[in-house]
């Protein structure tokens, strides 16, 4: 019987194959994230919309029944459910794992790759809405998340070429994985608040 993990590694296989088989301007960890922002989302939200907005509302041309099928199978009950089971609390979300970078340029593209997955959360959670009352506390979850946006933004603008004293690498090291703790806290309280 396959684990857990087994079972998302599978998975993220699957998502990652059709993603690139169809030409998907977006990545794994940007699907994940966007589809948690809208079962976060405070909005009622279509998950088959959400499903064609990551071909930017034009559907892939599928040339067999067996593709749609496929195609709704992997996003729109697996990966959708997988996602889903993440507003108990005893599942918290989280982001897509990474090493622990070692250079300044591992450290710039591992803040793209967080960059990305704030913004697609938003993007999901927010669903093009721009006037609306959220409860204080997911309110200062969003103010933490447009803050490590900006900081992330920061990292990724840094020149790669620029030299690096050691301490002055492993105090951003350091920064970076507390920036990662704290944007998975605060995405797993406003699952927990708005979902």
């Amino acid at each position: 019987m396959p684990t857990s993990s087994d079972s998302k590694i599978v998975l993220n296989q699957d998502v990652e194959r059709l993603l690139t088989k169809y030409d998907c301007p977006y990545k794994l960890h940007e699907v994940r994230a966007a589809f948690m922002g809208a079962i976060a989302s405070p909005f009622v939200v279509d998950p088959a919309f959400e499903l064609h907005a990551l071909w930017d509302g034009e559907f892939p041309e599928l040339d067999s029944d067996a593709a749609i099928k496929e195609l709704q199978d992997t996003f729109l009950t697996r990966l959708w459910d997988a996602l889903a089971a993440h507003t108990d609390q005893d599942n918290p979300f989280a982001l897509t794992p990474i090493s622990v970078p070692t250079s300044i340029g591992e450290l710039i593209t591992q803040a793209r790759t967080r960059g990305e997955e704030l913004d697609a959360f938003m993007d999901g959670f927010f669903q093009d809405q721009e006037d609306f009352d959220l409860d204080p506390d997911a309110a200062e979850s969003i103010n933490v998340l447009e803050e490590l946006i900006a900081m992330y933004l920061e990292i990724i603008n840094m020149n790669p070429q620029n030299s690096l004293s050691t301490s002055d690498l492993d105090a951003l090291i350091q920064n970076s994985i507390k920036m990662h703790d704290m944007a998975e806290a605060e995405i797993n309280n406003l699952i927990m608040l708005c979902a």
